[in-house]
């Protein structure tokens, strides 16, 4: 190779690296970031039992017990503590909640059946609407 095509390199090779130190060493990378306006509502107290707020009274009655909530909580305390391993502990909570549906259901129809009993030994208690077949919750 001759020297003028070796000087041509080094020469680019020069002036890339002045350009670098303009830069501050590196590229430069212009980012766009949007800003959307989101409006959060101001809620308060007197809001959760009045006018709009008889919607969060809803969804609050939907929560279990919390006696439940309590044991739900800490079969949940004791699988993040590592002291049971989580397929168990959804075991026992399917269990629970399953048993807790059954026996709801059995004493529900049970007091169903108590009902029509009490109304057949007191004469005063004849109704004149046409019976209606009684259904049983299964949820």
């Amino acid at each position: 190779m001759s020297a003028a095509t070796q000087e041509a390199p080094e020469q680019r090779r020069d002036e890339a690296a002045q350009d670098q130190e303009k830069h501050a060493g590196g590229k430069v990378l212009h980012m766009h970031t949007a800003h959307p306006r989101v409006s959060i509502p101001y809620v308060t107290p007197g809001d959760m039992f009045t006018g709009a707020g008889a919607g969060a009274r809803a969804a609050t009655s939907r929560l279990p017990a919390p006696r439940k909530l309590a044991y739900y909580g800490l079969l949940g305390g004791m699988t993040v503590a590592g002291l049971l391993e989580w397929p168990v502990a959804l075991a026992i909570g399917a269990a629970t909640e399953v048993i807790t549906r059954e026996r709801g259901a059995r004493s529900r129809a049970e007091r169903e059946e108590q009902q029509p009993r009490q109304a057949t030994t007191e004469p005063s208690a004849r109704t004149t609407e046409p019976s209606r077949p009684t259904q049983t919750a299964t949820a």
